[in-house]
């Protein structure tokens, strides 16, 4: 088998997905193996408690946000963070692998917290580690195939995200990243740090919005303001509703360019985390 040597490639990041996929036998896998991948580049994996392991100097310098993952290029070593589900689990671990074969990235170590991996970094090298693990989870553009073929709705996250092994969140932001259709998923925090999980204590603001192209070029970017009404989180906290019971409204939002507010249709559905919603055009649905 010939080794694989990152800084010897000079090629865009998703021609570097596709060689490590085609190479490790992907084509006929229902799913990505991280194993495989691991095996391949010839790295160990280890999962440990990184707060009560990490010398006390590095534990320093994860104020207000915890560790997740490290790859050390010397020992050839990948490792997670224990409390970690098994989709973070496996996204973490191919984040480290988007470390280790792009070309400029090569370090002596990396530890990679919370916030590092997380979809709103502004750090470029975990940004560019984050793509790689979101193409390597979803196969490349076999993702893209399966999700334009499927309605824009909770009930496609929650179907594309047991057939991928990957988080509801991970994929509704790659549906709306990868729609050749009209759709926007933003997704709503909340910021009260209330107590009590009831309406009425919780503030929904929009965290963040991700447009696929054609809807950017039509409607808008992002929202500014906006969040989530209380009947309608009443309705998708209720214990033991499951994701792909989501709630529809139609709203009004007003568009640059356009005379009159453009009406779409609101899906909202609930990951016991986040709110998220798609916004598709009303006159396409």
């Amino acid at each position: 088998m010939t080794e694989f040597v990152a800084s010897f490639l000079h090629l865009e990041s998703q021609e570097l997905v596709q060689y490590l996929l085609r190479e490790t036998g992907h084509q006929q896998k229902e799913k990505v193996s991280p194993k495989d991948l691991l095996d391949y580049l010839k790295l160990q994996y280890l999962r440990f408690d990184f707060m009560s392991e990490l010398p006390k100097e590095a534990r320093e310098t994860f104020v207000g946000t915890a560790p997740r993952a490290m790859i050390s290029f010397h020992d050839r070593l990948v490792a997670t963070d224990v409390t970690l589900n098994e989709p973070r689990t496996k996204f973490s671990v191919l984040h480290e692998v988007g470390h280790y074969i792009l070309p400029g990235h090569q370090n002596t170590l990396y530890v990679c917290d919370r916030k590092g991996m997380s979809y709103g970094t502004h750090l470029v090298f975990e940004q560019e580690a984050n793509q790689v693990a979101a193409d390597l989870l979803f196969l490349g553009d076999r993702f893209d195939q399966e999700s334009n073929s499927r309605p824009i709705s909770a009930d496609t996250v929650k179907t594309l995200a047991f057939r991928f092994g990957a988080s509801f969140e991970a994929t509704a932001r790659r549906i709306a990243e990868r729609s050749y259709r009209d759709c926007m998923l933003v997704c709503f925090s909340n910021t009260s740090n209330a107590i009590i999980d009831a309406p009425q204590n919780l503030q929904w603001h929009v965290q963040y919005c991700i447009p696929s192209a054609s809807f950017e070029n039509k409607f808008f970017q992002k929202l500014t303001s906006g969040g989530v009404p209380e009947d309608i989180y009443a309705a998708l906290s209720v214990e033991g509703r499951d994701i792909d019971r989501s709630e529809n409204v139609e709203l009004s939002i007003g568009c640059r360019g356009l005379a009159q507010p453009a009406r779409f249709n609101a899906e909202f559905f609930y990951n016991r985390y986040n709110v998220f919603c798609f916004l598709t055009p009303a006159d396409e649905m």
